[in-house]
């Protein structure tokens, strides 16, 4: 079966991405190098009326063909080797990479859920709870600021603490 283009897979894989100065550079790079290709695909967005039509391709083979799954792994490991990235680390890995990257700037689950495309905050917990870093004494603090200073009266009782 050639490729062609498809639904998203979930609703909540449709959703805008950030992407930064390192990315858009490399990005523009490609695109000198390689242009945009038009080629004609079958498009099954609606399965229910597939029809060929020109599709702007910004990753393509070498001889400019829309890539197929089955090469995909190919294109993954002639890349992650010039990357120095080790074999058994496949592309899904970048997704986790991607996931522990925002845990450890404090971003919250939700925050993380959305940049995912995780259909709940629960999804995100259940698969990267483990990453979110402890803080030992932070419900302490939290309390302390909301309740403001000790009072006057309980300095024995914290001295005795």
């Amino acid at each position: 079966m050639p490729p062609f283009l498809g639904a998203p897979k979930t609703k909540t894989s449709p959703r805008v991405s950030e992407m930064g100065k390192v990315t858009s550079l490399a990005l523009a790079r490609h695109l000198e190098k390689f242009p945009v290709a038009e080629r004609v695909i079958w498009d099954k967005t609606n399965p229910r009326k597939p029809v060929q039509r020109p599709a702007s391709l910004i990753f393509t083979t070498k001889t400019g063909a829309p890539v197929h799954p089955a090469q995909w792994s190919d294109i993954w490991r002639d890349a992650a080797d010039k990357a120095g990235i080790p074999k058994g680390v496949g592309v899904h890995c970048l997704r986790h990479y991607f996931a522990t990257l925002l845990i450890h700037e404090g971003k919250s689950p939700k925050y993380v859920q959305l940049a995912m495309g995780h259909a709940t905050p629960m999804i995100t917990l259940n698969t990267y709870a483990g990453l979110w870093p402890e803080k030992e004494g932070t419900t302490r603090s939290i309390i302390d600021a909301a309740l403001g200073n000790v009072p006057a009266e309980c300095h024995d009782l914290e001295e005795q603490a």
